[in-house]
């Protein structure tokens, strides 16, 4: 037998479109990936946004202004729900993701609202094991990552790059691990950056990763900052950022 999948998202997505259910348009060129709900509504308070019918686990809307360009708002976190996500807009014809979300700073370096670019992500979750055994590290693209990096450095003033702890169990961030990661140079932990990387890798198409810092494990006191200005300020800076740079970049992708 082969390791071919008998479930097809390929099969799925033409299920859909063939049924009424998703729309046969054509994909945008570059998604942005978001997970939470209050920066989906800032950028419909902001943007003016086509909704794409069809995705069950998400919701997927055009820039009106630029179809190439669309953004993704991942119903749910953690890895699965991303991975079936991320199969289902590949299969649908997207090449090219951003993935902006928050992370917890494990570096003690990090403030809360400060802005991170992954160059690297520890697979510390389950999803990731059932495209690639092998590793425990997984990269974004980097060639994708790299030019995103140099128009986000002429954008804000400060930007982090380093690896990133991806885990399925944010309550057993323990301080043992905390600390060893943190000796090992890790900068923050998250839920699904590891997985999504490795699919991409996969599939071969280009993904990208920027956290806003909205919590820190640094000092092994847990200090949420979820609804501070800062980290809102952040994210705000970063979907705007990769709106800006999606437009001008379509063209070349």
């Amino acid at each position: 037998m082969s390791n071919k999948s008998v479930v097809d998202p390929n099969k799925f997505i033409n299920y859909l479109k063939e049924n009424g259910y998703l729309s046969k348009c054509v994909p945008p060129k570059i998604v942005i990936v978001v997970f939470l709900e209050s920066l989906l509504n800032y950028c419909k308070e902001k943007y003016p946004l086509k909704k794409i019918e069809g995705f069950d686990a998400g919701e997927l809307f055009l820039l009106e202004d630029n179809s190439s360009v669309a953004i993704f708002f991942c119903k749910g976190i953690g890895a699965p729900v991303a991975v079936i996500n991320l199969e289902e807009l590949i299969a649908y014809g997207v090449s090219n993701f951003i993935v902006v979300g928050s992370a917890g700073a494990i570096s003690p370096n990090l403030s809360i609202g400060d802005i991170v670019i992954c160059n690297s992500a520890l697979r510390d979750e389950g999803t990731s094991r059932h495209y690639i055994d092998k590793g425990t590290i997984s990269s974004p693209t980097e060639s994708w990552t790299k030019e995103i990096k140099v128009h986000l450095s002429e954008k804000v003033a400060e930007v982090h790059e380093g690896g990133t702890w991806t885990t399925d169990a944010p309550y057993r961030e323990t301080e043992s691990k905390v600390v060893d990661l943190q000796n090992k140079g890790y900068l923050c932990v998250e839920m699904e950056a590891s997985a999504m990387f490795t699919v991409a890798d996969f599939y071969n198409v280009s993904i990208a990763a920027l956290f806003a810092i909205s919590d820190s494990l640094a000092d092994l006191q847990w200090t949420p900052g979820f609804f501070s200005i800062k980290v809102s300020d952040s994210l705000h800076e970063l979907i705007d950022f990769c709106l800006e740079f999606s437009v001008k970049a379509e063209a070349n992708v």
